[in-house]
């Protein structure tokens, strides 16, 4: 075997071994964590009031607004580190979100739907107070009530997500 192949095969093998490492350390019972949850609970502080200032132990906030300009709609959906500790958004593909537009309950359109996207791993920190924004303009809307539903492709952050229903007319 050449010197160029015993390489290769050296490098797969501490991969592997790397990898085992990981699968030990996690038994496969556990839920994903966001980084920041793996070094313990954030420091104790009260929860933001209503309107969603102030500092929220342990959570991103997500917003979802929108404006009508004409015939279009601009939506604007964003993640805020309302925590007391830097945090860490992990994207393992271009997809950085998704949404469902509902008209009258049924589907109208999905981000992700027909659509591939690149295997790049991104990680975003976000330090306290700091905020993500994504931004999309819907055109043409046929009259009905509509819900979009839009949520943060990252798994650590299942509950980064926010709704919101408006009426065309």
């Amino acid at each position: 075997m050449g010197k160029g192949k015993m390489i290769g095969v050296a490098a797969v093998l501490a991969g592997v071994a790397a990898a085992s490492a990981l699968f030990m350390y996690n038994s496969g019972n556990e839920r994903p964590q966001a980084k920041d949850d793996l070094l313990g609970p954030a420091p104790a502080g009260k929860p933001a009031p209503a309107g969603g200032k102030g500092i929220i132990a342990g959570t991103l906030e997500p917003s979802l607004t929108y404006e009508k300009q004409n015939d279009a709609y601009v939506f604007t959906f964003t993640v805020k580190n309302q925590t007391e500790r830097v945090q860490t958004v992990t994207f393992t593909s271009s997809k950085k979100y998704d949404y469902i537009l509902y008209r009258d309950g049924q589907k109208v359109k999905q981000y992700s739907e027909g659509k591939m996207f690149a295997q790049i791993y991104e990680e975003r920190t976000l330090k306290q107070g700091e905020e993500l924004s994504f931004q999309e303009t819907f055109r043409g809307l046929e009259p009905g009530t509509y819900t979009l539903e839009w949520w943060l492709a990252d798994q650590n952050w299942p509950n980064a997500r926010a709704k919101v229903t408006f009426t065309v007319q």
